[in-house]
C-alpha cells in the first residue's frame, strides 16, 4: 500500500516575506556596529592619526609584497611623497597670506613630517622587497611597531589641546581697576586703554563711562591720592580729535621737563607761518608760539610770579625777533634791569614807565600813519587782480613787522590815559602790523589799570597767545586762562633734586593744549644781542614816531653816563602841549599826554635858571619845586640840564645855585 506524505501549503504572501530569525538580526547588528566605528574613527582622525598611519604602513608593505616588482612601487611612493613634503615646506614658508598658510609652519614640524615619510616609506619599501609584514621571527612588526610610537608622540605632543592662560592685567590697569575705576573710586566705571610705558613713567587714554574729559581733569588730584601718588606726578589732558569722553593720562615716576631744553637759536621761528617752538610739551613735542596769523600780528600777554621764568622767556623772543627781521621795541621799568642785554640792540629801549607811556603814543601815531597807507595801497591779490586798499598785514610787504614788550605793564597802565591808549592800540594795531607783548605778575585785575576798559584789554590780549608760568595765587588761575582746568599756582618752585623750575607753566597758542610745558633757556642771551643787525622802523612810520623815537640813542648815552634826560616837550603827536590844547578835557589820550607834559613842560629850564638867579643864593630841590609849581622830577631833570650848560651847580647834596651865587652860604634852612 503505498505511503502518503502530507504537505503544509504556504500562502502566497508569506513565501516572498524575508526569513527572519538569528542570522537576519546578526547582520543589521553588524551593519550598525560598522558604521558606528566609522563615524568614531572620523571623529578621531587626528588625535588617532599616527595608529593609522602605522595600520596603513603595515597593510602597504604585506600587499606590495605579492607581486615580484611591488618593491618599485613602494620606492616610487617614498620619493614622490619627499619631493612633495619639501615642496610644500619651501612654500609655505614663503606665501604672504597669512590665511593661505599650511598648518605646519615650524621647522621643527617641517622635520618630522619629511622623517616621517622617509622612514616610513623605507620601511615599506623594505618590507615590499623581502615578504611582507611576517609576523613571528621578522623585525618589521617590532620596527613599524616603533616608528607609530616614535611619530605618535611627537604628534601627540604637538596636536594636545590645553586652555590658554587667561591673560594678567598690567600693574597699571590692575591698580585703575581697583582704586580709580571702583564704585567708591574718582571715576567709577572709567578704564584705560592703550596703555604704553614711557621713559618716565607710562600714559594711556581714559574712556569714562559717562561725562567728558572734563571730569577726568578737574579729578586729578584725587586720581593721584587713589594711585598713591604726588599730584604733581599726575597730568590729564584732553584727547585731541577723539570722543569727548577720552582723556590722555600721563604719570611720571620722574617729571621729563626737569632737564628742560636749551634755546636753539632763532631759527625756532618758521617764517612761512610765523610760528615758533618755544619749548616742549612733557611729551617731547614742541610748544609753538605765534607771532603772526595771515590775518596779522598776535598780541600775547605773559604771567609768571617772581623766578617763573618770564625774563629768559623774552630773551629767548627778542633774539628771535633781532635775527628775523622784527622791529623791537622794549620797555623795562624796572630801571632796565629784567631785560639789560636788550637796551643797546633793539630799535627802542626806554626803562622808565614814563618813557613806556610815550612808546605806546609813537605806536599810537604809526599805527595810524600806516593805516592811512594801506587804505590806499596796491597791491596783486592771488588770483593776480590789482586792488587798492589792503585790509591784512603782510609781514615784509612793505614794511617789517613791530613788537612792542612791555614788562611789569602794570606800572605803565597805572599812568593816567594808558589804559585807554593801550585798548586803542590792541584792537586797531594788527591790521598795520603792531603787536603788543605785556607782561605782568599775575592776571588780576588791577595789573591791567582802573576803568572798565581793562578788562577788554585782558580779554584782547588772551585770544592771542597767553604764556601762564607759576602765579602766586590759585584765586586767579582760572582768569588767565579761561576755560582751562590747570592750577599754575600749584607748579612747583623747585624740583626734587632742589634746582629751579623756572620757565614751567602752560602756553595757549597754536597747539592749545592743556599740558604743563617748559620754555627753552636761552644760556647766553648776550650772543643773540651782539650778533646780527638792529631791525628798524621804515622811514615814514620814523617819522611819525616823533621826536621821542628821533633822540632815543641821545637819552640812551645820557643814561649810560649817569644823566637822567627828560623826554622832549613834543615826543607826542605835534607836541604835548597842542594835543592837550586840540583834545576835549576828557580825552583820556590828552589827560595822558597832560601828565606827561608836566615832567618837563616848555620853558620849565629857563624858569628854574630865572628862579635861581631871584634867588641870589644857594636853595634846596624841594622849595624850587615847591615855589615854581613843578614836580621835583621835572626840577632835578632841569637842574641836571643846566648844570651841563654851566647854568647850575650843586653846591652840596641836594642844593642847587647859579654859578655867581655859589659861594654864598645857604640858609640854614635849606643845609639842614
Amino acid at each position: 500500500m503505498p505511503k502518503t506524505t502530507t504537505v503544509e501549503k504556504i500562502p502566497a504572501d508569506e513565501q516572498t516575506r524575508p526569513a527572519t530569525g538569528k542570522r537576519g538580526s546578526s547582520r543589521k547588528k553588524n551593519s550598525k556596529a560598522a558604521r558606528r566605528a566609522l563615524r568614531v574613527a572620523y571623529r578621531t582622525r587626528r588625535g588617532m592619526a599616527p595608529l593609522y598611519a602605522t595600520a596603513l604602513q603595515a597593510a602597504a608593505g604585506t600587499v606590495l609584497a605579492q607581486p615580484n616588482d611591488g618593491w618599485k612601487t613602494a620606492l616610487a611612493a617614498t620619493a614622490a611623497g619627499a619631493v612633495t613634503t619639501v615642496a610644500w615646506g619651501r612654500w609655505n614658508a614663503r606665501i604672504g597670506k597669512k590665511r593661505l598658510r599650511k598648518r605646519l609652519p615650524s621647522r621643527a614640524d617641517f622635520l618630522a613630517a619629511a622623517s616621517a615619510v622617509t622612514t616610513g616609506g623605507g620601511l615599506v619599501t623594505a618590507m615590499a622587497a623581502t615578504g611582507g609584514l611576517q609576523p613571528g621571527s621578522s623585525p618589521y612588526p617590532g620596527l613599524v611597531a616603533a616608528w607609530g610610537l616614535g611619530h605618535g608622540i611627537y604628534w601627540w605632543r604637538r596636536d594636545r589641546k590645553t586652555a590658554a592662560p587667561a591673560p594678567a592685567l598690567s600693574k597699571q590697569l590692575q591698580d585703575w581697576q581697583d582704586n580709580v575705576a571702583g564704585s567708591d573710586g574718582p571715576l567709577p566705571g572709567s578704564k584705560l586703554v592703550d596703555v604704553v610705558t614711557t621713559d618716565y613713567g607710562w600714559t594711556a587714554v581714559i574712556v569714562l563711562k559717562s561725562g567728558t574729559w572734563k571730569k577726568a581733569v578737574s579729578a586729578t588730584g584725587d586720581i593721584a591720592g587713589a594711585l598713591d601718588l604726588p599730584e604733581e606726578m599726575v597730568q590729564i589732558e584732553k584727547a585731541a580729535g577723539q570722543s569727548a569722553r577720552r582723556a590722555i593720562i600721563a604719570v611720571f615716576d620722574r617729571n621729563p621737563l626737569q632737564d628742560g631744553t636749551t634755546y636753539p637759536g632763532p631759527r625756532i621761528l618758521n617764517t612761512q607761518t610765523g610760528q615758533a617752538e618755544v619749548g616742549i610739551f612733557y611729551d617731547g613735542k614742541p610748544a609753538r608760539y605765534a607771532f603772526w596769523k595771515p590775518s596779522g600780528p598776535v598780541h600775547t600777554v605773559v604771567y609768571g610770579a617772581t623766578d617763573g621764568g618770564k625774563s629768559r622767556f623774552l630773551d629767548m623772543l627778542l633774539g628771535t625777533e633781532r635775527h628775523n627781521g622784527i622791529v623791537s621795541i622794549v620797555c623795562d621799568p624796572q630801571g632796565g634791569q629784567s631785560l639789560p642785554r636788550w637796551r643797546e640792540a633793539v630799535d627802542w629801549y626806554e626803562d622808565t614807565a614814563q618813557g613806556g607811556l610815550a612808546q605806546l603814543y609813537a605806536i599810537r601815531n604809526v599805527m595810524y600813519e600806516r593805516s592811512a597807507r594801506y587804505s590806499l595801497m596796491e597791491w596783486i591779490d592771488h588770483k593776480g587782480r590789482r586792488l587798492r586798499g589792503r585790509d591784512h598785514f603782510v609781514v615784509g610787504d612793505p614794511d617789517p613787522l613791530i613788537s612792542v614788550t612791555i614788562d611789569e605793564a602794570h606800572r605803565v597802565l597805572a599812568l593816567p590815559g594808558a589804559v585807554a591808549l593801550v585798548l586803542e592800540i590792541v584792537l586797531m594795531a594788527r591790521k598795520c602790523g603792531i603787536k603788543l607783548r605785556l607782561v605782568f605778575q599775575g592776571p588780576k585785575a588791577n595789573m591791567f589799570g582802573a576803568g572798565p576798559e581793562s578788562t577788554d584789554i585782558r580779554e584782547q590780549l588772551q585770544s592771542g597767545n597767553t604764556v601762564m608760568f607759576r602765579t602766586a595765587s590759585a584765586l586767579t588761575d582760572s582768569i588767565g586762562l579761561p576755560g582751562w582746568d590747570v592750577n599754575p599756582s600749584q607748579l612747583p618752585m623747585y624740583w626734587p633734586d632742589g634746582t629751579s623750575t623756572a620757565g614751567l607753566g602752560y602756553i595757549k597758542g597754536p597747539d592749545n593744549r592743556q599740558a604743563q610745558f617748559r620754555a627753552h633757556f636761552d644760556r647766553d642771551p648776550a650772543h643773540w644781542a651782539t650778533t646780527g643787525t638792529t631791525p628798524t622802523m621804515e622811514t615814514s612810520a620814523a617819522a611819525a614816531a616823533g621826536k621821542a623815537y628821533a633822540e632815543r640813542f641821545e637819552r640812551l648815552a645820557a643814561r649810560l653816563r649817569g644823566e637822567t634826560v627828560p623826554l622832549p616837550d613834543d615826543a607826542f603827536t605835534g607836541g604835548a602841549t597842542e594835543t592837550a590844547r586840540l583834545a576835549p578835557s576828557t580825552d583820556p589820550i590828552a589827560q595822558a599826554a597832560a601828565a606827561i607834559a608836566a615832567e618837563a613842560p616848555a620853558g620849565t629850564d629857563e624858569k628854574i635858571l630865572n628862579f635861581l638867579v631871584e634867588r641870589g643864593r644857594p636853595v634846596g630841590r624841594m622849595t624850587i619845586a615847591q615855589e615854581t609849581g613843578l614836580t621835583v622830577s621835572a626840577v632835578k631833570n632841569a637842574l641836571t640840564r643846566l648844570k651841563h650848560k654851566g647854568q647850575a651847580v650843586a653846591v652840596d647834596r641836594g642844593i642847587w645855585s647859579h654859578p655867581d651865587h655859589a659861594d654864598i652860604p645857604a640858609d640854614i634852612a635849606e643845609a639842614a
